[in-house]
Order: C-alpha cells, then structure tokens, then sequence
C-alpha cells in the first residue's frame, strides 16, 4: 500500500501536459488522414518512440524546408532519389504529428490509467539510457551488456520489467555507479504491474485487447518515424548545398535528451529568445552596387583555362561528397 502511494504521489508531478493550445495551432486532421495511410505501413521494428518537443519541431523544418526547397529548388531537383515536393511537404507532415500528438494528450487525460502509462515509459526511458551507459563502461555482465547493445526495445511493459531485471542482476557491480536507484527499479516493476493488470480489465477484445490510448501512441510514435527518414533526405540536401553550414540552415530535429521535463517558456518568449540567439540570416546574396569605373582603370582579364580547371574541381568535389552520403551510388 505504501508502494501505490509513492506512486500516486509523484505521477502528477510528472504528468504535466503539453502546451495543449499550442498543438492545437498547429495541428491539423486533414494533414493527420493524409499520411495516415503511409504512417501505417512503416515496419513495426523501424518505429521510433516521440521524444520530441513537437511544436519546437514544426519551427526547426519550416526553417530547413525553406533554406533547401525555398533557395536551392533547381538544384537539389537535379539530385537522384530527391523528391522535392515529398520534401516541400515536411511541414504539412509535422501538422499531422502534431494532430496525433494532441490525440495522445487527450487520452492520457481521460484514461484512468493515463497517467500510469505515461510514467512507465519515463521510467522506460531512463532504466534504458543507464542501462546503455552502464554497457558502454563495461560494468554490467557480459550477456547483459550484449543485450543491451543488440536488443532493441520491446513493449512498453516488456521493456520495463526486463530493464528492472537486468539492474536487479548487477546490483552488486553498479551500487554506486549509477543514477538509477534500487527505489526506482522497485517502482519501475510496481508501475508496470499494476498497469499490465488495469490495461487487461480496460482493453477492447473486438480490437485485440489494445486500449485506445495505446494505439494512439503508436501512431504518434509513426508519424515521427516517418517524418525522421524525410527529414533526414532534407539534410542530405542540405549538406549538399551548404557542406559544414548544413546544420545551421537545416538544424537537426529537437530531441529531448532528458528525462525531466524543464519548464516550458511562453510562445512568445521562446520565440523571442530564437530570435536572439540564432539570427536569420538572408537567403539572398548580398546586392551587387554598380560602381563607375575611371577612364584609366585597367579591367582584369579572367584566366578561362583557370577557371575552368577551379569548377572541374568543385565538381568532382561534389561528387565525392555525393558518393559518401548515399546519394550517388559509388562506382
């Protein structure tokens, strides 16, 4: 009984919702059933759990979508394997994560296990990101550190309950060496339970057994994992276009790498904030000032064999680089 208490005691607090009005914003059902149907037929074992801040997301690719197809259009066309109105749809794409995510949101708060099922996969999360550290210094048991580094997450529960497992077997080797402790391990196993045992009172037996907020997720969790592999062509394309500067004008996608959520600031302070800290910088070259020249000015002659040598060279670089990243198939 005083386990289920800890329990109840901390889920709240970790049960702050996203900024709801502002999925809403940007949310969108028609962009939703548009890539539904592709969203569906991702390989189950490619799907990738949403970690993301969504609506930092839909800023981060309108900025990478408009550097590469708003600038570079012409050019990144003339690519192999680039469809550049797949890529011009990235933040249409991002609409519908959003739109899914607000579905997530809207279960978790009417669910009565909702706010359960939110804090195993917190749970999830951090026994897996200690587990892999733990595997990367060498201090769990050889099979384990194999299955650490060849598994892939399984099920929610699943998961759980083997990483619990897994710290139980090498207590003796981490006390003391990791940030997961023998109380979170406990909770892990009490939250995974208790959650296995309301999920199969609650689940549809006409679907499978699987409770709406369940599939939900999942689907999230598909909207991202596609629009990861398109975003991913976007910053190919960038870094063709931009080489080391990709980053700057096709910024990766806005991972969270914690646990603990940080507290979110207004819409308009984080907007704000961008602004400051990453200035725009134009798209256009910089305008070209007739200048009258003196009667006595020699005008210079360009060297045609020079430069024709200088883009014979640009273009083998290019093509190099092309070689490198998957776009051109290599020779």
């Amino acid at each position: 009984m005083a386990a289920d208490e800890g329990i109840r005691s901390e889920t709240p607090a970790q049960n702050e919702p996203e900024d709801v009005p502002e999925l809403e914003s940007i949310g969108s059902q028609m962009a939703y059933e548009a890539f539904l149907a592709t969203a569906k037929a991702i390989d189950p074992s490619l799907v990738e759990e949403c970690c993301a801040d969504v609506v930092l997301t839909y800023h981060t690719v309108m900025r990478g979508v408009e550097s590469v197809v708003g600038s570079g259009a012409v050019s990144v066309g003339k690519l192999p394997n680039v469809n550049v109105e797949e890529l011009s749809m990235l933040p249409r794409l991002v609409q519908g994560l959003a739109f899914a995510a607000l579905q997530v949101q809207r279960e978790l708060q009417s669910a009565s296990f909702g706010m359960l099922f939110e804090r195993a996969q917190q749970q999830r999360r951090k026994l897996r990101k200690a587990a892999e550290a733990l595997a990367e210094a060498g201090l769990l048991a050889d099979a384990d550190i194999d299955a650490v580094r060849v598994h892939a997450p399984r099920e929610l529960l699943e998961d759980c309950l083997e990483l619990a497992a897994l710290f139980r077997r090498n207590e003796a080797r981490i006390t003391g060496r990791s940030p997961v402790t023998t109380a979170d391990v406990r909770e892990t196993e009490q939250v995974a339970d208790k959650l296995r045992s309301l999920l199969g009172q609650q689940g549809d037996a006409s679907e499978g057994g699987t409770p709406s907020l369940v599939k939900v997720i999942e689907m999230r969790d598909r909207f991202w994992t596609l629009l990861n592999q398109r975003h991913d062509m976007l910053w190919r394309c960038g870094a063709w276009l931009f080489g080391r500067a990709v980053d700057e004008r096709v910024p990766p996608l806005p991972i969270r790498q914690s646990v603990v959520r940080k507290p979110r600031t207004a819409p308009l302070e984080r907007e704000a904030s961008r602004k400051v800290t990453e200035p725009r910088k134009s798209m256009n070259p910089p305008a070209i000032v007739p200048v009258r020249a003196s009667p006595s000015a020699i005008i210079p002659v360009r060297d045609s064999a020079r430069h024709l040598s200088e883009l014979q060279r640009d273009l083998e670089r290019k093509t190099r680089f092309l070689v490198r990243i998957g776009v051109l198939p290599q020779r």
